[in-house]
């Protein structure tokens, strides 16, 4: 793509305007650097330098430096955006890296009189008394619970979900969707691509803020173990590719329970732990109606999964 023609001498300028304001976006830089070592020359095989990024951009190499390191003052609206495009950001990415440019933290983006203690016990009420498959997630994908109607819907038991907290990735979503085999994979039979790569287009939207983390870095590094995870990754972000809804629609033939057609809906809570999302599962058609119905009689609390808050993030 080519590089934005912007005046270069406005940067250079903002830059020196900036030296004395002592304002910093360490996080923000980290992000950058994570997400331009994310882009492949495929000319020579290696990622970006800060060279081409700023040919990318428009920018000059030292405020691209400058920005990585955190001492960019200034990240106006060119900026932010001239970035984003560069990186090819889908509009929820897009949302995330701009709301990180303000170097909010999570703790601060509630206000102080909500207790995340409080969030946290709300969802997790709803969790358990859900009458259709659902699960919950903090923004790392790692899986904090799941209802009984999820395990009977793909025909999981507790044995394997606590055998998967015992791996790498740990009890990951993705991981759940990758493990050649897994029983979650058996069970989505020819639906289970089109599925993975709607969950790994979600998490890399929901983990942009988190790129630059250990936790971050340590999951994907477990994730590229598995022999489906590059081709997705790189799939989830092809040209002209855009993520602005958190819907997903589904219709396939299970391997337990025939055809099946729904709607995955993500509600988002916020806390200062980083966000909570409750996936749950909307029949579309009067077959799979009636089979959630059913699976919802098979009642009792939820399970826990992953430790939340995540280690991470509290």
């Amino acid at each position: 793509m080519p590089g934005l023609l912007w005046d270069l001498h406005q940067f250079e300028s903002a830059g020196n305007d900036d030296e004395g304001e002592g304002v910093e976006h360490k996080a923000f830089g980290q992000v950058v650097t994570a997400l331009r070592k994310e882009q492949i020359d495929f000319a020579s095989g290696h990622s970006w330098s800060q060279h081409r990024l700023a040919d990318e951009t428009g920018l000059t190499v030292r405020i691209v430096g400058k920005i990585e390191r955190g001492e960019q003052a200034r990240l106006d609206r060119q900026i932010l955006e001239g970035l984003a495009q560069a990186f090819q950001l889908t509009s929820f990415e897009r949302r995330e890296f701009f709301a990180m440019a303000s170097e909010v933290t999570d703790a601060s983006l509630v206000r102080a009189a909500l207790g995340s203690e409080e969030v946290f016990t709300q969802v997790w009420a709803l969790l358990d008394t859900l009458c259709a498959p659902a699960f919950l997630m903090d923004p790392f994908a790692d899986v904090i619970g799941v209802n009984r109607a999820l395990l009977a819907f793909h025909d999981l038991n507790l044995a394997q979900l606590k055998a998967a907290r015992e791996t790498a990735a740990g009890a990951n979503n993705i991981a759940f969707l990758l493990a050649p085999d897994g029983r979650l994979r058996q069970m989505l039979g020819r639906g289970w691509r089109p599925i993975a790569l709607a969950n790994v287009q979600q998490w890399r939207a929901m983990t942009l803020r988190y790129r630059h983390t250990e936790r971050f870095r340590q999951l994907f590094s477990a994730l590229s173990a598995y022999p489906d995870f590059y081709g997705l990754w790189a799939d989830s972000h092809e040209d002209g590719y855009d993520d602005y809804s958190r819907l997903r629609s589904y219709s396939y033939l299970h391997g337990a329970h025939g055809p099946v057609a729904y709607t995955v809906f993500t509600n988002t809570s916020i806390s200062g732990y980083g966000e909570l999302y409750l996936s749950t599962f909307v029949p579309q058609d009067r077959v799979t109606t009636a089979l959630f119905q059913e699976l919802a009689g098979k009642g009792g609390q939820a399970l826990s999964l992953a430790p939340w808050p995540n280690p991470s993030l509290g």
